[in-house]
């Protein structure tokens, strides 16, 4: 057909980093695969699904004006009876792939203005931009490409190596050992003067003795060879400690011949980096069994649509499973998704972040895309599973670790989504339609001065408890502990020694404890299998029992005020949260929460984080223990007021304005910040507005609202469980509790 609008069409050429959504839709998840295939736009390059029960390309054709799309559609080869054999897996990394050998595509340009009829094809001003989009890099796979495959290049300090001289006492004899400890592997020749030292230590305790790296440390010699990983073709394991990172020595064999090695006479005896990472990889087990063995049944239908591993995603994929695994949020998106995409201002869906949200919730509870599949011999298999790859480009857009391939901590991306989800959910009705509110409720600190008697209660928002563990060891690992103790151990009393208490005038000694003051609707609780050795975090293999029927927290329930107390009075030293909340420094929530995690206290992280200036969860923990024995260390860390006078920057204060705060808490909390938006917007999502705007008065009787009412009555309806035997490694599995009481299944 000969259409007007591809006649006189003026496209454009996506360039090398125009995201170009071509293989699923980016409103839902039908794919190429799908019997229509998807509809890739030629002005914006968004996908959409071009037909079925959303249509999402007419949608996004009709709002945007945008009428021309290209079609891809693939089906899958017959299958070759060919006896060759894949290649040996030598390196673990993502190509490009064409997948020209196991599938045919099928391409043609529509128009939607026209009813969506087929345009001719070959037009000249429009088939360049067709080509251009053929040939693209799939949008949600760009950053994929390059996070997983390393380029280990040469560095300055290989090429400027001068002043080589074999140090005092040198042999090859004394290559074999570490010239401070009897470590005999994991070695590391100095290019600069020959000294040997051992690697440095790993987070579980293997490793090294860091000895390689003191040598730098007190010689500034930077270069350095693993002895064991040099190889006849001149090839070896590097490092340079000033960059601080793998590099390439070009003139390895040069370098190596003052200490009168022979590259060419070398054998590899070690692995090297690349070897030992892809062994780590390989390790992981991501079989289809349960605990004891037993092969885990297929299962279909809505709300049990699995979702696919991008590659180190397990974290996120398991709390998601769970988090919409619960009636609100559930209810929040789903129903809603279709009036959403339909009213969206946003030009691309795939960035917004409400549209990814219904997209996902779609996607696991239509049941469109829990379908089984069959095995070679007919039988029931598991389903393929949704991709949530445009999900996590949203939420995870320019988060320092979310946004990368790297594993990380589920709880803490629980903490990032609750966030995202608030900052969203603040331009939709006020923030009244939030689905976060499931998890808020309240905690009552009750602080005691055991001089005077008199005590002080303040009551604190929370979204999430943290529980430890208590550690009973066994002949073999350790006994497992129940809910009810964790809980006991958190709401147990806790001396603190030199407490000042502003009544006595003197240092005493105080008892502190934490209830809960209300209950939420869905209780999050983080339990701490982890401890601190040496400074190192290890994962304590401790089973957590918690019974699957009804559990009550009533025992936990702060009491508030009781008969006979008097109130402590409010000192400079220990401020009101409330009315000190504008002069508090602005610190990053999530590296508090991590620190919180590791069971450190909460002043001492805050403090932490605001002394390192928001620079992670590893600067912070250092500062804590540089300062462990500081007399204030556990004084809280208020700002001044006259820091917070300067101007603020007003392209900032409209950007969080235009999120529903108010304009002069904005301004306040940016002052307070320093003007960073990224701080003062944690500040304001952390406070509620009602707290910020009123100066308490004294709280030795915490204010009682409806929400102290709810019931303390909980079942276990999902939880996240780690898989193996470290805390920066492994698999996170989750399991989803569906219906209530007897009717109750587990998936």
């Amino acid at each position: 057909m000969t259409c007007e609008h591809a006649l006189t069409a003026r496209l454009t050429l996506p360039s090398s980093s125009t995201p170009v959504y071509k293989e699923e839709c980016t409103q839902c998840f039908d794919n190429q695969d799908t019997a229509e295939g998807v509809d890739v736009c030629l002005s914006c390059f968004n996908g959409g699904c071009p037909a079925g029960p959303y249509n999402h390309a007419h949608q996004h054709s009709m709002k945007s004006g945008h009428y021309l799309t290209l079609n891809i559609r693939r089906t899958a080869k017959a299958s070759s009876d060919s006896d060759e054999r894949p290649a040996k897996l030598t390196k673990l990394e993502i190509r490009e792939d064409s997948g020209a050998d196991e599938f045919e595509y099928h391409t043609f340009v529509r128009c939607w203005a026209c009813s969506g009829a087929r345009v001719e094809s070959g037009l000249e001003n429009i088939e360049p931009t067709v080509q251009a989009v053929i040939h693209a890099v799939e949008a949600s796979k760009g950053h994929e490409i390059k996070a997983w495959a390393e380029e280990v290049t040469a560095c300055q300090h290989f090429d400027e190596l001068s002043g080589q001289a074999p140090r005092d006492g040198f042999s090859l004899d004394t290559l074999h050992q570490c010239s401070t400890c009897d470590k005999r592997e994991n070695l590391w020749l100095c290019l600069t003067c020959g000294n040997v030292g051992c690697g440095r230590r790993q987070y579980d305790g293997s490793g090294g003795n860091n000895h390689g790296i003191s040598h730098y440390e007190a010689t500034g010699h930077c270069v350095s060879v693993k002895l064991g990983t040099i190889t006849p073709e001149g090839t070896a394991d590097a490092y340079c400690y000033t960059c601080d990172d793998n590099k390439m020595d070009p003139h390895l064999a040069a370098h190596l011949k003052v200490f009168g090695i022979n590259v060419a006479a070398q054998q590899k005896t070690e692995k090297s980096i690349a070897e030992l990472q892809l062994d780590q990889n390989l390790k992981f087990d991501f079989s289809m069994t349960t605990a004891d063995g037993a092969k885990l049944e297929p299962v279909a239908g809505p709300g049990l649509t699995g979702l696919k591993n991008l590659g180190n995603s397990c974290y996120m994929a398991s709390v998601l499973q769970c988090v919409f695994g619960i009636d609100r949020f559930r209810d929040r998106y789903f129903p809603t998704a279709a009036d959403h995409f339909a009213t969206c201002t946003q030009a691309n869906p795939a960035q917004c972040l409400l549209c990814q949200l219904h997209k996902l919730a779609a996607g696991l509870w239509s049941g469109r895309y829990a379908n089984l599949e069959t095995d070679s011999e007919g039988r029931p298999a598991h389903q393929a599973g949704i991709a949530p790859s445009t999900f996590k480009a949203a939420v995870a857009k320019d988060h320092y670790e979310f946004s990368t391939m790297r594993q990380q901590d589920a709880f803490e991306f629980l903490l990032h989504l609750e966030k995202q989800v608030d900052v969203v959910e603040r331009s939709v009705n006020s923030g009244n339609s939030n689905p976060n509110k499931v998890f808020d409720f309240t905690t009552e600190e009750r602080l005691q001065c055991l001089g005077c008697q008199k005590v002080r209660y303040r009551v604190e928002p929370a979204r999430s408890v943290s529980l430890p563990v208590i550690k009973r060891p066994l002949d073999a690992g350790f006994a497992p502990v129940s809910l009810a103790e964790c809980l006991d151990v958190m709401t147990a009393k806790e001396a603190i020694n030199g407490y000042q208490c502003p009544e006595c005038e003197r240092p005493t000694q105080a008892v502190k404890s934490t209830r809960f003051a209300s209950f939420p609707k869905v209780l999050a609780v983080q339990v701490r299998r982890f401890e601190l050795v040496n400074w190192v975090p290890e994962k304590l293999d401790i089973s957590v029992q918690v019974p699957l029927s009804e559990v009550s927290l009533e025992a936990y329930r702060a009491r508030g005020v009781q008969p006979g107390e008097e109130p402590l009075p409010e000192s400079d030293d220990i401020p009101n949260p409330a009315v000190a909340s504008q002069q508090q420094p602005v610190v990053d929530e999530e590296v508090v929460s991590q620190l919180e995690a590791m069971g450190f206290p909460r002043v001492r992280c805050v403090k932490a984080v605001s002394k390192t200036g928001n620079c992670g969860a590893e600067a912070a923990m250092t500062w804590i223990f540089e300062h462990m024995d500081d007399p204030d260390i556990d004084v809280p860390e208020v700002v001044a007021q006259s820091e917070s006078l300067e101007a603020v920057n007003p392209v900032a204060v409209e950007q969080l304005a235009a999120m529903g705060f108010a304009r002069d808490r904005v301004e306040r909390e940016l002052r307070n910040a320093g003007g960073d938006a990224e701080r003062a917007l944690d500040r304001l999502l952390s406070i509620p507005d009602d707290e910020a705007d009123v100066a308490m008065e004294s709280v030795a009787e915490p204010t009682v609202d409806d929400s102290q009412s709810r019931n303390s009555a909980f079942e276990l309806t999902g939880f996240v469980s780690h898989k193996g035997s470290s805390v920066h490694c492994g698999h996170y599995i989750a399991s989803v509790r569906h219906g209530s009481g007897a009717d109750s299944k587990w998936f």
